[in-house]
Formats: C-alpha cells, structure tokens, sequence
C-alpha cells in the first residue's frame, strides 16, 4: 500500500499529479479530498476502512462510496476526519479499488 500526501490548491490553480490505483489498496491523511477518474470499461467503487471497534467487539462496517462511472468517469470523494477510519498504526485511511486498470485519483487539501 502506498501513502500520498495532499497536493494543496491555490487560487492561481495547480496541475494536480494522478496515482494510479494499487492492487493493495492505497493510504492517505484523513480530512482530504480525493479526485477520481476511471477509463475502465466497469463502473468502479472506493471503500475507506474503518479498523475502529466499540464496546470491546462492534466493528464498523467499512465505507462504499458511490459508483464511479465506467471510461470517463470523473468523482470527488472527501474523506472523512473522523478517528474511526484512522489506522492506529500511522493515522492514515485505507483505501481499496473494486477495479485498479485504467482507474488513478489525485490527493488534494
């Protein structure tokens, strides 16, 4: 899993860089924004983990977010700034792909 830093916008505007989408899943700080763009054939997903767990045993179920559509689609994903989908480890958010080919996301704060 690769961890990326936020490209931070301006008001001059900023060419952004785009990651291509890992097999393993990606980690980046919570409270970012994610810019999504898939060329795939297939519709797409994005799923932010939540490792939080309550009352000792009551796991959070992770985060599905909305279809991104198939070969042009363009979504923005915030994510959240919330401890339940900050790894304990390091302090980032897991990301995992349904797809990886043709699919890539820039960081942005």
């Amino acid at each position: 899993m690769a961890s990326y830093a936020p490209q931070a916008l301006d008001s001059k505007g900023v060419a952004l860089t785009f990651n291509a989408a890992a097999g393993g899943g990606d980690r980046v700080p919570p409270g970012c924004t994610l810019i999504i763009k898939n060329t795939n054939a297939g519709t797409i997903t994005v799923t932010l983990a939540t490792p939080a767990v309550f009352d000792g045993d009551l796991a959070v179920a992770d985060r599905v977010s909305n279809t991104v559509a198939a070969t042009t689609g363009i979504n923005g994903l915030k994510v959240p700034n919330t401890d339940i989908y900050r790894d304990p480890s390091d302090g980032l958010v897991a990301l995992t792909w349904s797809l990886t080919s043709g699919v890539s996301f820039a960081v942005v704060s």
